[in-house]
């Protein structure tokens, strides 16, 4: 099985919300970027059978852009919220075939970690980790890790 991580694109800064942290969107650059890191991987990256998402709302449009461009069903599932510590034993609801989960950091960088067997891996904003095994502690491993800038080619 193969997961694909992705972390949200570049979101309004915290200091400049006033709102509800779950409430902060992704900036106009932050839509644009993601779109076309997502754009620019779908080849490599395919087919995807399902993405699933934080409710946060950076995340979840993020997520939108991935279901749009692989052709998947997007899900919401409460345990990718900030902070709520993705642990492995959740991931033995997936849908089984390949999917995208969309998220935050630390704790996608610390999922990451965990199922590689190794330290955390932190994903930049709109970065992509590619992971391939059996979604168990150990039991996965790092196959593909993308930034924005290595994916576009610029700053």
């Amino acid at each position: 099985m193969r997961l694909i991580i992705v972390r949200h694109g570049r979101a309004v800064e915290r200091e400049d919300w006033s709102g509800p942290d779950a409430d902060r969107p992704l900036t106009l650059e932050g839509r644009k970027r993601t779109r076309q890191v997502m754009r620019a991987v779908r080849q490599l990256i395919r087919p995807i059978d399902a993405v699933w998402t934080s409710p946060a709302i950076r995340a979840a449009a993020t997520a939108r852009y991935a279901g749009r461009i692989w052709r998947a069903p997007v899900t919401v599932h409460a345990w990718l919220a900030p902070g709520a510590m993705p642990a492995i034993d959740q991931l033995t609801h997936l849908p089984g075939g390949d999917t995208v989960l969309v998220g935050h950091e630390p704790d996608l960088g610390e999922l990451i970690g965990a199922l590689i067997g190794g330290p955390p891996i932190p994903l930049r904003k709109a970065g992509i980790a590619v992971l391939t095994g059996e979604p168990a502690g150990g039991g996965m491993v790092l196959e593909l890790l993308l930034t924005p800038r290595a994916v576009l080619g610029r700053a």
